[in-house]
């Protein structure tokens, strides 16, 4: 008998919230202008919400569902694509620039030391 870990698959919640907002601002007839009048957040911070690409806190997701007037629980209720996302597997994640990665608290060779103001303290040895 083979016994296999299988993971059961995750939905992405960050494109869920990001379908729910962008439908339910349509559905209200509003604009991303509009909607980030009403709501406080800038324009850019609601596109990127809407593509899926922010992680807004509880709080966020209370005070969008306010600008909205709906409840905060209907912006994380799955929909028909959340199980496409569940098969799909969850959003690659965006790749991070690896030019002049270095060890933490190390100076590369023939870097200047960084100037510092009283009281701050030290990121790299001496």
């Amino acid at each position: 008998m083979i016994v296999r870990n299988v993971q059961p698959a995750r939905m992405d919640m960050r494109r869920l919230v990001g379908r729910n907002v962008r439908r339910i601002r349509l559905e209200k007839r509003l604009s991303q202008e509009q909607f980030a009048e009403r709501s406080g957040f800038t324009q850019q911070y609601l596109s990127d919400l809407e593509r899926g690409l922010r992680n807004p806190t509880i709080v966020s997701l209370y005070e969008l569902a306010q600008a909205l007037g709906v409840d905060h629980v209907s912006l994380v209720a799955p929909d028909e694509e959340a199980s496409s996302d569940r098969a799909a597997g969850p959003a690659p994640k965006p790749a991070r620039a690896k030019a002049g990665a270095r060890k933490a608290g190390k100076r590369p060779s023939g870097a200047a030391a960084p100037r510092r103001h009283r009281g701050q303290i030290a990121l790299f040895e001496e």
